[in-house]
């Protein structure tokens, strides 16, 4: 299953193959066993790099085949010590994800780490989500995304804060059950964000963001998979002066 990661420095995982994906045709990778279970994501400073500059997230799973934990560990000097947060999955008696509670490491804490935030998701009677409710418990606030369908389709979310006050919303635009536009707007229905998904051989390639006040090209994705359409690698690039996001490669491990 593919699980949703929101208010995180860290990256949306989009499938993609390998072949005609990517023009670094010398790159050796692991070819996995289809629907293979995601094990590790790492991070390197550049494509053909051997060797990683950090593992971001390790995934563990339940009896059922379902990502219970996902953890990131903490770096010193280079070396392992410990981890530095980590998220739990709990599902309801139909499998579907219905809470993600996220810890990050704190000293002053008597278990060594304190509950930041939290995401819970409720459902409609023939299983399409219907709202993310995100708490922050240590500033007892919260806010909440609410889902928008047709034909089972996601057409539209909107964001809200605690005062019920609509923040943002995002439209989205399909060709046929492809992905291919995702618009951000304001509350006063300003655009602040446009994403295209690029799709090659009926799986998302490339996906290209626009934003600032021109609508200006500000990043570039390329994403790419093995033989078995298991993702291996996301090269992030920044095009953006302004932007304080980097460029980045992501690679994947699978069980």
């Amino acid at each position: 299953m593919r699980i949703e990661k929101s208010l995180s420095w860290l990256f949306a995982l989009i499938l993609l193959i390998a072949f005609g994906c990517t023009d670094d045709k010398d790159l050796d990778f692991t070819t996995y066993e289809g629907n293979a279970k995601l094990k590790r994501s790492s991070m390197y400073s550049s494509v053909n790099d051997a060797e990683p500059i950090a593992i971001v997230d390790e995934y563990e799973y339940d009896s059922q085949g379902r990502i219970s934990k996902v953890s990131s560990p903490l770096y010193n000097n280079g070396q392992v010590v410990g981890t530095v947060k980590y998220d739990l999955y709990e599902y309801n008696s139909h499998g579907q994800l219905t809470t993600v509670s996220n810890f990050n490491a704190n000293s002053g804490s008597p278990t060594g780490y304190i509950n930041l935030t939290n995401y819970s998701y409720t459902y409609s009677t023939n299983g399409l989500k219907e709202k993310q409710l995100i708490e922050y418990p240590q500033i007892n606030s919260f806010e909440y995304i609410t889902y928008f369908y047709k034909d089972d389709k996601l057409t539209k979310s909107e964001k809200y804060n605690s005062k019920d006050e609509l923040q943002d919303y995002t439209v989205y635009e399909y060709n046929g059950d492809r992905l291919v536009k995702e618009t951000w707007y304001s509350s006063k229905n300003e655009v602040n964000r446009i994403t295209n998904h690029i799709f090659t051989n009926g799986l998302n390639t490339e996906t290209m963001i626009y934003g600032g006040s021109n609508n200006e090209k500000i990043r570039e994705i390329r994403k790419t998979y093995d033989a078995n359409y298991n993702l291996i690698m996301i090269e992030s690039t920044e095009l953006a002066t302004w932007s304080s996001a980097t460029s980045y490669v992501m690679r994947y491990e699978y069980f």
